[in-house]
């Protein structure tokens, strides 16, 4: 992988909309996400959402726009590797070790802190009731630039 490449872990619920909206309301942060993408060339996306449970990342890349979509590399479980006992956190590294980028740059966009080690660097934390607002964009843009000068 690239050395200018940072990956993304991309959760959906409580960051791509609220927690617990209604179905009309999936995915209604997605276009602000989507222009933040945009802004930053060098970004790729692993989905780390529980959505993968229910549908493959083939089909989960289809609520994308095709230039984001492209660029949505994998996700975070494997059905012969699926460990329920793990957390986000270590489905991510499990993901990383076995894409062979352990090392890459890596950021998680998600609502559930628990799901991470405490003060986790790499997580941006989305309050679940207001998902990827413009505060959280304006956060996620400050690190994702911060990593870029780091390279």
């Amino acid at each position: 992988m690239q050395a200018d490449i940072t990956i993304l872990f991309l959760d959906f619920d409580g960051v791509l909309h609220p927690r617990g909206c209604a179905t009309d309301d999936h995915f209604s942060r997605l276009p602000r996400f989507e222009r933040l993408v945009r802004e930053h060339p060098g970004l790729r996306i692993v989905i780390s959402s529980n959505w993968q449970d229910a549908y493959s990342i083939k089909t989960l890349r289809h609520a994308f726009s095709p230039d984001v979509a492209q660029r949505i590399i994998g996700g975070t479980r494997s059905a012969d590797l699926e460990d329920e006992a793990e957390d986000r956190h270590e489905q991510i590294q499990r993901y990383l070790h076995k894409a062979g980028v352990a090392s890459v740059r890596w950021l998680a966009l998600d609502d559930a802190a628990h799901e991470f080690p405490e003060d986790c660097p790499q997580l941006v934390l989305c309050d679940s009731a207001r998902a990827f607002d413009a505060e959280t964009a304006a956060r996620l843009s400050a690190r994702l630039a911060s990593l870029a000068y780091a390279a």
